[in-house]
């Protein structure tokens, strides 16, 4: 799974256990290496352990805190800056993990 080289850190240390992305390629269970987006890097792997669907509007300061990000506030606008024209209508899978 490629990340941001800013999200692989929060993800080493464990802070980073979910994404959320536009698109359901991946499944329950599967365990995928943490790749970086720009220097194709691995850095470890990491265990699906569900897989949740919400619109961007249903989004809550937990979501972001799994994710990442201190608000909710913080992780639509990371989301609108990476995905560009999303709306609250938008359909969005929510991948949560953990580091093995």
């Amino acid at each position: 799974m490629k990340f941001r080289d800013e999200y692989i850190p929060l993800i080493l240390e464990g802070v980073k256990r979910s994404t959320i992305r536009l698109d359901r390629k991946y499944r329950v269970g599967e365990t995928l290496y943490v790749t970086s987006v720009k220097k194709g890097k691995r850095y470890c792997k990491i265990k699906i352990l569900d897989i949740y669907r919400k619109r961007l509007s249903e989004l809550t300061d937990e979501d972001a805190h799994m994710d990442g990000f201190s608000s909710r506030e913080e992780l639509i606008s990371a989301l609108k800056k990476i995905y560009g024209d999303i709306s609250d209508d938008t359909v969005l899978f929510i991948y949560r993990f953990k580091k093995l």
